[in-house]
């Protein structure tokens, strides 16, 4: 693990590129707060929009005394819940159509792409490869925050999707990969991981 102090004031960010890759939506080339494919970007709790020192449940926007000890997104078998708009932090920084890709499309980039553990100006990651036109993304291994640790940076990624998982509200549904596996899985919301932004 490796100590980290990230907290940045969240700023507006430049409009990355956006990759076709044959899918239902198109990819940005680089994660929301980098301004280059193998920057790990920012990191962020599931439906926040700041950054912050320190990601645990007594930090989390919605920790409370709600269903589940949360005061939003705490329905119970609520199938494809997806993030409002005004939690999206996708849409916040970005506009302009951007948003936080859903469990659905993250599926689409798993599921129907190659992936292959490389390289890319140092840092290890997954280059992403459409099997429909041969365009391609990086995503780097930009690891995680937990309290106020970044975790597994460079040997492992977990990114955000917009969706909550339908049973377990206390968890949000994400790509979560390393060297050995990908595959789209859920886990806390509370955690701080990266975003890869997506428009239609």
């Amino acid at each position: 693990m490796i100590a980290a102090a990230l907290f940045v004031a969240a700023a507006a960010q430049a409009q990355p590129a956006a990759v076709d890759m044959g899918l239902s939506v198109k990819w940005a080339s680089c994660n929301l707060g980098a301004t280059a494919p193998h920057e790990s970007g920012d990191y962020f709790a599931w439906g926040e929009t700041q950054q912050k020192q320190t990601y645990d449940r007594n930090t989390y926007a919605f920790n409370g005394d709600g269903p589940y000890g949360f005061v939003k997104y705490n329905e119970r078998f609520i199938l494809n819940r997806q993030l409002d708009a005004e939690d999206d932090v996708v849409q916040a920084r970005l506009g302009g159509g951007w948003r936080t890709p859903t469990f659905t499309e993250a599926n689409e980039l798993v599921h129907e792409c190659d992936w292959t553990w490389t390289e890319s100006d140092g840092v290890q990651g997954y280059r992403i490869e459409s099997r429909k036109n041969g365009n391609s993304i990086f995503l780097p291994a930009a690891g995680y925050m937990e309290g106020d640790e970044l975790n597994y940076h460079g040997t492992a990624g977990r990114y955000w999707t917009a969706t909550r998982h339908p049973y377990h509200p206390q968890c949000a549904m994400n790509i979560f990969f390393s060297e050995a596996f990908y595959y789209a899985y859920f886990y806390d919301r509370f955690r701080g991981y990266p975003v890869r932004p997506v428009c239609e």
